[in-house]
């Protein structure tokens, strides 16, 4: 990412806070962004539980949008209060996801910006079906907010794969590094990159049962070409020594290790492209880092063609 002019907010329905606009908002003044403001519900209820008994169904949805749009219209007036242009729009259908989508291709969005709870006591986040969905199918980078307030002043951890061991497109690596300088200084952000080398499980098959050997460590000659993969992405993007870090072990745990030791406030992490349908997927690694972190996630995918 080079530029951040425009910034889609997915606003919740009911909620009495809206940690997306506030992230939003923060990266709206500190890059001199514009902010549009969505809000998209479906209630498919029978008229006889509206108030009052007799209203029409009409009725309700026009009641309910028209009460969405006076909030949206409240957010706006506090964008505009601190200095950054504001629109909202409010939409009714489902699927969410679709509705989302479709707004990415009309509007052209440099971001999207979406809230998520994390529930620290079972380490989870609880993703929807339509949050994996723009995880995965959103064209732009999705910034997903866990904790809004941490975005300015805390460490960013860029996980990168130099050795593209997981098909991953070769520039997708220099693209989030620069994704991060490019976010380090307005947010007062230290940019650290990662990249876990992973240790295979050897499967072996007794009778009909997949069982797991014992992990064999890698060929010094192979963990000696990551390093030096690793050191020469360093390298180009100028980040010294002291915040580039090489594991050699397991992906999913080391970078949530890696997450906790640094404190890290923003994990910026790439999506890749497979299958016949194109469809963008994190990748099994991400997949399962995505929901036990309690920071905040950046996801991108390499420009296409």
């Amino acid at each position: 990412m080079d530029a951040l002019r425009n910034i889609l907010v997915l606003m919740e329905p009911g909620s009495e806070v809206q940690p997306a606009f506030d992230a939003a908002l923060t990266l709206a003044r500190r890059f001199g962004a514009r902010l549009e403001l969505l809000m998209s519900d479906y209630q498919d209820l029978h008229a006889a539980y509206f108030a009052p008994p007799s209203a029409t169904v009409q009725e309700f949805h026009d009641a309910v949008m028209s009460a969405h749009r006076a909030v949206l219209e409240s957010y706006v007036r506090r964008a505009e209060e601190a200095g950054v242009p504001a629109i909202c729009e409010a939409l009714w259908g489902t699927p969410f996801h679709e509705i989302v989508l479709g707004r990415v291709a009309a509007t052209q969005p440099d971001l999207v910006v979406k809230h998520s709870v994390h529930h620290n006591r079972i380490e989870r986040t609880l993703f929807t079906g339509s949050d994996w969905h723009l995880i995965r199918e959103c064209p732009v980078p999705l910034l997903m907010v866990k904790a809004a307030e941490r975005l300015v002043g805390s460490k960013m951890l860029v996980c990168v794969d130099p050795l593209h061991a997981h098909d991953k497109p070769a520039a997708l690596d220099h693209r989030l590094l620069r994704t991060a300088a490019f976010l380090a200084g307005p947010l007062a952000g230290e940019v650290h990159a990662l990249h876990v080398f992973s240790i295979p499980t050897p499967v072996t098959v007794v009778g009909d049962a997949y069982i797991a050997a014992a992990t064999v460590p890698p060929p010094e000659a192979t963990v000696a070409a990551a390093t030096a993969a690793f050191r020469q992405l360093m390298a180009v993007h100028s980040l010294p020594e002291s915040r580039a870090h090489l594991k050699v072990g397991a992906p999913a745990r080391d970078i949530l290790a890696e997450v906790r030791e640094l404190d890290a406030g923003l994990v910026i992490m790439g999506a890749v492209s497979r299958g016949r349908l194109d469809r963008w997927f994190v990748g099994n690694t991400a997949e399962a880092v995505l929901d036990r972190l309690a920071c905040n996630v950046w996801v991108e995918k390499p420009r296409a063609g």
